[in-house]
């Protein structure tokens, strides 16, 4: 506008004094100038404005509200920081107040720290909130307590002094626990192949992760849990004996990796099972799936055996590699295996006996890859995870090929596949899925016998590979949502419609050690009017 002024006024006339200056060479410093003052004065304008809102505060009786009373932190592991929790406090007055101090109780010595609006200060005093407003305090907490066997609480609180009144205070406490840390001390690369993940280009064909060996020489401490950084490793000709009660704490790409020629035996109880689950237990981390990797049995290992153990929150619970060299494969009984992003059990030409199970909240509660020999008792089998990326996400898939391959690829021997009073439950229609090569299905002897099977469409069973099976009917479990999948109501179809033929043995009682009626549940569980609430708290060690 100046330069336009100028061209207008000026345009090289001389002025009026004579002195050869134009018009242009006066107005255009005077239109900065001006340009520069009307800048000055909005900026004073805006900071007045907000020092207006502040400048009237309630000096009566103000609360605070807060979003939560209490903020828990769930099993914090010495030396390790929590993650970090928010808390809002809102001024219900119309007028700013100013908090005259928010602090900890504990001052210096608190386990606990708090960030007020970006400001650490263990005292903060003068802290302004506008009228309806509110502030956000963020707080986390490291431990150091060390020595101590059983699980501690530790309790602070933050206080708010306002206006002269009483203090308002939030209750900060945290349970926190002494571990044994191991960590890895070396690197591999290993042959990897998902067969479920077998569609995806982005699957690679090894795998290089870290691993320490575990010296035999240990025994295995039930007064502390483990936390492992990277997979512990048992090597060849050693057997890693876990008693009941241990509990393992995976951080990320960690797991267990039993090597050719190892074993892996897990002895866990009813009143202590062995506990298998994710490093982080506090927040959102509870029930994340895939927060570490696999047990993983490497081919000619074995063989093995799991029992009485609860597996949460890895990508696979159970790998297991061919074998077909040695007297291999797996007995598992008695076991819970939660929020798998992948597999509950993986087996690729193996042998898997499996009695009481009960393996939710997996892309493919049971892989059955391959080939190999398979038979399972009550189990309860429930595909609900909806995060996967892989081909399949269903209770049961059974191959005798590689997916991969075309219909000129090896096809390997199914021996057996035999699975008895089981349900096979999910979110889609189609739970179990039998892929075999073709031509094969006349020799591969699988059969269902007293299953409950959501399935459509249903298959003919005239052929006898499904006897008195059950269809595409609700279980009524008591809370899926909690993983209670004990049955509910005595008019659930599962309550005195599987068979007794299968329930001997191990399957004579069922998961929680209930005696089996006759005729007995179909699944993991037998339905009794009141359980005992003391068994099912036993088995939610892992969660509470």
């Amino acid at each position: 506008m100046g330069k336009a002024l100028a061209y207008w006024f000026g345009n090289g006339r001389e002025s009026r004094t004579g002195s050869g200056m134009g018009l242009a060479a006066w107005i255009e410093p005077c239109m900065k100038c001006c340009g520069a003052v009307l800048c000055l004065l909005f900026c004073l304008w805006l900071t007045v404005s907000c020092r207006e809102e502040y400048s009237r505060f309630d000096e009566g009786e103000v609360y605070l509200v807060f979003s939560q009373d209490t903020v828990r932190f769930d099993t914090v592991f010495t030396t390790m920081q929590s993650v970090t929790q928010r808390i809002t406090v809102q001024n219900p007055s119309k007028d700013a107040i100013s908090i005259d101090r928010i602090y900890l109780a504990g001052g210096g010595n608190s386990r606990f720290r708090i960030n007020v609006s970006g400001d650490t200060s263990l005292i903060q005093n003068g802290v302004v909130i506008g009228g309806k407003d509110s502030l956000y305090i963020f707080v986390n907490v490291a431990i150091d307590y060390r020595d101590q066997n059983a699980p501690f609480e530790i309790q602070d609180y933050i206080r708010f002094e306002l206006n002269g009144m009483p203090a308002q205070q939030v209750v900060l406490t945290a349970w926190g626990q002494d571990a044994h840390y191991l960590k890895s001390d070396r690197t591999t690369t290993l042959p990897y192949r998902d067969p479920a993940d077998w569609m995806s280009s982005l699957e690679p064909d090894s795998v290089r992760f870290s691993y320490f060996i575990w010296n035999p020489e240990n025994v295995v401490d039930v007064q502390k849990p483990y936390v492992i950084y990277g997979y512990l490793t048992v090597p060849s000709g050693q057997t890693l004996r876990l008693p009941a009660g241990s509990r393992f704490y995976f951080a990320r790409n960690s797991g267990i990796w039993i090597q050719s020629g190892a074993r892996l035996l897990v002895e866990g109880t009813l009143s202590q099972p062995v506990l298998f689950t994710s490093l982080r237990q506090d927040g959102d981390y509870r029930d994340m799936a895939g927060q570490w990797g696999r047990i993983w049995m490497d081919g000619e290992s074995g063989p093995h055996k799991v029992e009485y153990a609860l597996i949460r929150n890895a990508e696979t619970a159970l790998w297991l590699d061919s074998c077909v060299q040695m007297e291999g494969g797996l007995y598992v009984a008695n076991t819970r295996i939660e929020n798998m992003s992948k597999h509950g059990i993986l087996s690729k030409q193996n042998k898997v006996e499996g009695v009481n199970l009960c393996i939710s909240s997996a892309q493919v509660p049971l892989m059955l890859a391959e080939g190999g020999s398979y038979d399972f008792r009550h189990g309860t089998f429930v595909s609900r995870y909806m995060g996967g990326m892989g081909a399949y996400s269903q209770a049961l898939v059974l191959t005798n090929h590689r997916l991969e391959d075309d219909e000129q690829g090896p096809v390997f021997p199914i021996t057996k596949a035999e699975f008895s009073n089981s349900v096979f439950y999910g979110s889609s229609s189609r739970q179990v899925e039998i892929d075999l090569a073709e031509g094969s299905a006349a020799s591969v002897p699988y059969r269902f016998h007293s299953c409950l099977i959501s399935m459509m469409p249903v298959p003919d069973t005239a052929d006898g590979r499904y006897n008195h099976c059950l269809w595409n009917q609700e279980p009524l479990f008591v809370d899926e949502e909690n993983y209670n999948f004990e049955i509910d109501t005595i008019v659930s179809p599962l309550v005195g419609t599987g068979d007794s033929a299968f329930a001997t043995g191990a399957a004579a009682s069922d998961i929680k050690g209930v005696s089996r009626a006759v005729p007995p549940c179909i699944g993991a569980y037998e339905f009794v009017q009141a359980a005992p609430a003391g068994l099912w708290k036993s088995w939610r060690r892992g969660r509470d």
